[in-house]
């Protein structure tokens, strides 16, 4: 009985770190993905960025309530595991691949937590 637990145990340990290795593909990534992110002194920043599956983004940023005009960035983006690194010419940033229908926002590729505060986008 003991050995017959291992077995399944192992296997279902091989197969989870079989799925989790996967992730999410460029191509499931690929649209427009969306949200109101936190803001320090405004009520939020509306957020859409469009990943290409060539491996380019566009994105819009308007600072709600606010005289700053919205701010467009093109650049790259690559996928290592489940985060997304996002790059306007010497600028990196990162979001964490949640599901291939939401992104969060991960400072050096670390999901943000204990925050009641939405740092998610999803997709359209």
């Amino acid at each position: 009985m003991m050995k017959k637990t291992l077995i399944i145990l192992s296997v279902t340990a091989i197969i989870l770190a079989a799925l989790l290795s996967i992730g999410c593909s460029k191509s499931k990534l690929s649209g427009t993905f969306e949200g109101t992110l936190p803001c320090a002194d405004c009520p939020g920043i509306q957020t859409l960025i469009t990943i290409n599956s060539d491996g380019t983004f566009h994105m819009e940023e308007t600072y709600l309530e606010s005289d700053v005009e919205t701010m467009i960035s093109d650049g790259k983006w690559v996928l290592d595991k489940d985060v997304i690194t996002f790059t306007v010419d010497d600028y990196n940033f990162e979001y964490k691949v949640i599901s291939d229908k939401e992104i969060k926002w991960a400072p050096d590729g670390e999901e943000i937590t204990g925050t009641d505060l939405n740092w998610s986008l999803f997709k359209k």
